[in-house]
């Protein structure tokens, strides 16, 4: 199981008419989900699956130490896939990821399969959505820009270039998520009401 959930988060199919990405994820038993090492969090009633890459974190702290800059990007092979769960059946699937390639495959896929969908670009973060099947999917893309510099003083300071991508891949299922999070959320939001505070921009939207 281990092996094939392995295959299936870095293998990603490219050709027409193939499964939808990741979508697989959604149809796992909550055994099997647990037998690829996703962690169950029960008061939010979701899966979670964590690859955080050891060795580059390790390197920041020695070169810290050293008076270099460290590399402050995620490294490419780091991601969370979050599995919210509905009342009976799953809500949506999430992946955040920071691997081009992984991008450039998802990005493949849609064009095989002549997937229109609608964009919108405020410049820092661009959205992707479109409907497939019983799904919303949504691609988020968000630039995040960051100089670094070294910080020996005994030579002058050199600038890097250390920005990246926070790509997150959304499957939604049109499931309400249900939890005890979620209901202690709405909750708080139905008092807020109450008092009569100003909704947000969204919420009058």
């Amino acid at each position: 199981m281990k092996k094939s959930l392995f295959t299936l988060v870095l293998c990603l199919p490219l050709i027409a008419n193939a499964q939808l990405p990741y979508s697989k994820l959604l149809s796992l038993t909550p055994d099997e989900l647990t037998e690829g090492n996703f962690k169950y969090n029960k008061d939010r009633n979701q899966y979670v699956l964590k690859k955080s890459n050891g060795l580059n974190n390790t390197a920041n702290v020695l070169n810290a130490l050293g008076g270099q800059t460290a590399d402050i990007k995620p490294h490419p092979d780091d991601y969370v896939i979050t599995r919210q769960e509905g009342e009976n059946e799953p809500a949506y699937l999430s992946v955040t990821f920071y691997k081009d390639d992984t991008f450039h495959e998802i990005e493949a896929w849609i064009a095989s399969n002549d997937i229109d969908f609608i964009e919108t670009n405020s410049g820092k973060v661009i959205i992707q959505r479109f409907n497939y099947e019983d799904y919303l999917v949504e691609l988020i893309i968000e630039k995040v820009g960051v100089v670094a510099a070294t910080r020996n003083t005994a030579a002058a300071a050199k600038a890097f270039d250390e920005s990246y991508n926070i790509y997150t891949y959304n499957i939604s299922t049109g499931v309400a998520p249900h939890s005890k999070w979620h209901a202690k959320q709405q909750g708080k939001k139905e008092k807020r009401d109450e008092k009569g505070k100003k909704k947000n921009i969204n919420e009058l939207m």
